[in-house]
Order: structure tokens, then C-alpha cells, then sequence
């Protein structure tokens, strides 16, 4: 059943999952053109020194991405369900409807951690021909809260839209922005290491309140 669940999912969201692929491959290119467009300008050491003695990283045009690509991945995956009601056909599958609403929350969360795991790959190892590995790893420490913002924004946005009572939305939507905010403070590389467990405390919190709504939805909240 959950393996269902799972292909139904990808089934739903498959043209999203392509188009999303395209639009941030085709940044994490636009990026390394530009790196390396200032490389062959200013020269290694130059452009090293510069990315050293600034706190210039050179990736901050990916820092909203992330977060617009979990908003849109819950809109997809949740408007339909919740606008024609045929979230009533998964509540009453043979199966506990935590086990099936979650495995839906799991496989968009899968999807878009393996979506930002490819954009950090494909920086690291292309960044790491033309920089220094430390570098590299500035690199990676200062999107990594990006990334994870991308995945609290799919959370919250997807317990705003389960919820089924326009007045609850909207206490949602002021509890949930500041959490996506904290993710998004500031383009400093590498100034939320002491930040990590913090953020990871709420992405597993947010991961857990679309499951409130939908226990509302089943308590026949309108």
C-alpha cells in the first residue's frame, strides 16, 4: 500500500520534479559560468583573496531558490487534494492515516532532498577544479541553511493548506514564517554552524505539524 502511496505521488508531482531539476541545474551552471567567468578576469589568486578578505561566496543568487522550491512542491502536491476533497479517498484507505499522509509528506521531502543534495554536489565537486578546498567548504556551510529552509518552507506551507479552517491558516502562516525566516537571516558564509541543531530541532517539528492538520481535517474541523 505504501509503495502506492509512493508511485502515486510521483506520478502526481513528475512533471514538477522534472521542471524543478531543469531550473536549478540550469542555476548551479549559471554559477560556475560566472566563477569561472571572474577566474580567467581577475585570476585565481585574485579572485581567492577576494572571496576570503569580502565573505564573498558568489552562490547568493541560489539562496531563495531552495525556499521556492518546497513552496512549490506543497502547492502542487496539496492544492489538488484539499480543492476537490480527494484527501477523504487517502483518509480512508485500509491504513492508519498517519502511515499515508506521512508516507505523502515523506516522498516530497525525499524528492527535495535529493533535488538540493544534486545542487551541492555538482558545486562541490566543479568548485573544487578552480578553489581550494576550504573554500569549498565555506561554500557548502553557507547554503546549507538555505537548503534546509527550502525543506521547512515545504513543511510549514503543507500544514497551512491541510488545515481546514481559514482562521487557523492564518495563525499558521504568522507561527510558521518566522521559522522559515530564521533559515534566510543572512548571506555571512559559514555564521550558522552554531545554528545547526536549532534548525534541525524545527525542521523535524514542522515535518510533524501537517499531521495536526490532518487530525483536525479527520475531526471534521471546517
Amino acid at each position: 500500500m505504501l509503495k502506492a502511496i509512493f508511485y502515486k505521488e510521483w506520478l502526481k508531482l513528475r512533471l514538477f520534479w522534472c521542471l524543478a531539476l531543469v531550473v536549478h541545474v540550469g542555476l548551479i551552471i549559471y554559477l560556475l559560468l560566472a566563477l569561472r567567468s571572474a577566474l580567467l578576469a581577475s585570476g585565481r589568486v585574485e579572485t581567492w583573496a577576494t572571496m576570503i578578505g569580502r565573505d564573498v561566496m558568489m552562490i547568493n543568487a541560489l539562496m531563495y531558490l531552495p525556499l521556492i522550491t518546497g513552496v512549490c512542491a506543497a502547492l502542487c502536491q496539496w492544492l489538488p487534494e484539499m480543492q476537490v476533497r480527494r484527501i477523504r479517498l487517502t483518509l480512508h484507505l485500509p491504513i492508519d492515516y498517519t502511515l499515508s499522509i506521512g508516507s505523502m509528506l515523506l516522498s516530497s521531502l525525499v524528492g527535495l532532498f535529493v533535488l538540493f543534495a544534486l545542487d551541492a554536489s555538482l558545486l562541490a565537486v566543479i568548485e573544487q577544479v578552480w578553489l581550494p578546498g576550504e573554500l569549498v567548504w565555506r561554500a557548502f556551510l553557507t547554503c546549507l541553511p538555505w537548503y534546509l529552509g527550502g525543506l521547512i518552507g515545504y513543511s510549514v506551507i503543507s500544514w497551512c493548506l491541510l488545515e481546514p479552517q481559514w482562521r487557523v491558516r492564518c495563525v499558521d502562516i504568522v507561527i510558521g514564517a518566522p521559522l522559515v525566516a530564521l533559515c534566510f537571516l543572512t548571506t555571512q558564509p559559514a555564521c550558522y554552524i552554531v545554528m545547526w541543531p536549532w534548525l534541525m530541532v524545527v525542521l523535524v517539528a514542522t515535518a510533524c505539524l501537517p499531521l495536526y492538520s490532518i487530525y483536525r481535517f479527520k475531526q471534521g474541523k471546517q
